[in-house]
């Protein structure tokens, strides 16, 4: 018998349709799990008594109002990223600075969510300032991916990832400035889109400044996160650029089941930071163009060159974005990474950093100008499987760390550079069961390409049998279909 937290958030909005569930029971259902035992890491800060009465007040609602009127994803669950200000709601951006921290006031996406009716059940951890690609900051336990509690959840949206793959929740928020929603999904099996730049609203203070911070979401299929994306989009003339529209009436969730034309699709393997590629992921990657070539797709393959004036530019402006964030507060409280950052922040002149910018706009319009042939162009998510908890953190010296996580996240930066669409889907498994994310990245504003395509590999790649806590019925028709 299916339980509630298996079941998807359409489906759980299906389910409060038929009234065979509500959202209290499932909320409650939720946080017994969570406080049961949150052996991933996923939460700094659950939020159980708003959480209640929320469900509580859209049970009234549900009972009270026409169901065609309401938001399509009214009293679904979720959780809100820690780096995300939640008024009411304990806010500590990952460090020991603001563990004690409760906003007055809700940031952009935080309003957003709410406005569709969508339930938080608290903050998800992240690493402090969101400065790493591993979530082990000191306000909470470390987030763990839920294939292998011995390995990293990733970051910086690794709580978010963890909370969606442990089924938890079923979708969460996310934001990505240097692959920080699509690195955690790779690591724990879930689906992680970057949206286009400027698409999700970021509010008067919620941008970079530089353009590469986006919000998106997390979930453990593509409709979910289609769905997701359509809540999170319903405001417009917030950012300060919107990419052309092209979800059409019925939005994303509708181009899932879109036809696909016959598209040309670039399969690069290499990582542009230089770093080598784990076989296993290289053949994550070989299944996946196999099975769009299947599916009726021109598959031709790519190498990607390493771009080493990309990455270390792109180095430049994250250590600019990390030590703004940084710069008014006690660098003794802080995590040695981010003492790193903030220090190599205040050693850069304006002119180098305008230099840096430059050079990554150049850079990035030349990516898309090599791939102006393909639809689409598919990668490696990261370059390798999920890494041990620990294993990419050296407080000792802060500089290989960060060294180790640009080799790890590889090719995540051309996303963030190009303003482009990316979304990784779990469609590998390692040798030990480990999730292998695969990476689809489409030109500018065509997330409803991206999910008409995702649609399509899932079905012929599905992976929904395989999360922990699933049916022993599920895992076996998992382990059939490896066998097969």
């Amino acid at each position: 018998m299916t339980q509630l937290h298996e079941l998807t958030a359409l489906q759980l909005a299906t389910a409060y349709e038929r009234g065979d569930t509500t959202p209290a029971e499932v909320v409650d259902h939720l946080l017994a799990r969570i406080e049961g035992g949150d052996r991933v890491g996923a939460f700094t800060t659950v939020s159980a008594d708003r959480a209640r009465a929320a469900a509580a007040e859209a049970g009234r609602v549900l009972r009270t109002t026409d169901r065609a009127g309401l938001p399509r994803l009214f009293g679904v669950p979720t959780a809100v990223k820690d780096l995300e200000a939640t008024a009411g709601v304990r806010t500590t951006l990952g460090s020991a600075l603001f563990r004690d921290w409760v906003p007055d006031h809700d940031d952009e996406i935080v309003a957003v969510m709410a406005e569709a009716g969508l339930i938080s059940l608290g903050k998800t951890t992240v690493p402090e300032f969101g400065a790493a690609c591993y979530t082990e900051p000191e306000v909470a336990a470390p987030a763990r991916s839920p294939f292998d509690l011995g390995r990293s959840a990733a970051g910086s949206s690794g709580g978010a990832a963890a909370a969606v793959g442990a089924m938890l929740v079923p979708i969460a928020q996310g934001s990505d400035t240097a692959g920080s929603v699509r690195s955690p999904a790779s690591a724990c099996g879930v689906v992680g889109l970057k949206p286009s730049r400027g698409l999700v609203p970021g509010g008067p203070g919620g941008d970079d400044g530089m353009g590469l911070s986006v919000k998106g979401p997390l979930a453990r299929t593509v409709r979910d996160a289609a769905a997701f994306l359509d809540a999170l989009t319903t405001r417009t003339g917030a950012g300060l650029v919107h990419p052309p529209r092209r979800r059409g009436a019925d939005g994303y969730e509708r181009a899932c089941d879109a036809p696909v034309p016959r598209l040309r699709v670039a399969m690069a393997q290499g990582s542009v930071s230089g770093a080598p590629v784990d076989a296993e992921v290289a053949a994550a990657v070989e299944r996946t163009g196999r099975a769009l070539a299947g599916l009726g797709h021109d598959v031709f393959a790519r190498d990607q060159a390493p771009d080493p004036e990309l990455t270390e530019n792109f180095r430049v402006m994250f250590t600019a974005l990390v030590g703004s964030r940084a710069a008014a507060f006690d660098g003794s409280a802080m995590r040695p990474i981010v003492r790193h950052l903030r220090s190599a922040a205040h050693r850069s002149s304006a002119a180098e950093l305008a230099a840096s910018i430059g050079v990554v706009q150049a850079r990035a319009r030349a990516w898309i100008r090599d791939h102006a042939d393909a639809d689409l162009v598919i990668t490696p998510t990261v370059t390798a499987p999920p890494t041990r908890v620990g294993e990419l953190r050296d407080d000792s010296d802060p500089a290989a760390e960060l060294a180790a996580m640009t080799a790890f996240t590889g090719n995540t930066v051309i996303g963030n550079a190009t303003g482009c669409p990316a979304i990784s889907l779990p469609l590998g498994w390692s040798s030990e069961g480990l999730p292998l994310g695969v990476s689809l990245t489409a030109g500018w504003g065509r997330e409803d390409l991206l999910f008409a395509v995702s649609a399509a590999l899932e079905e012929a790649l599905p992976w929904a049998d395989r999360y922990p806590g699933r049916s022993g019925a599920a895992q076996a028709s998992a382990a059939v279909a490896d066998a097969s």
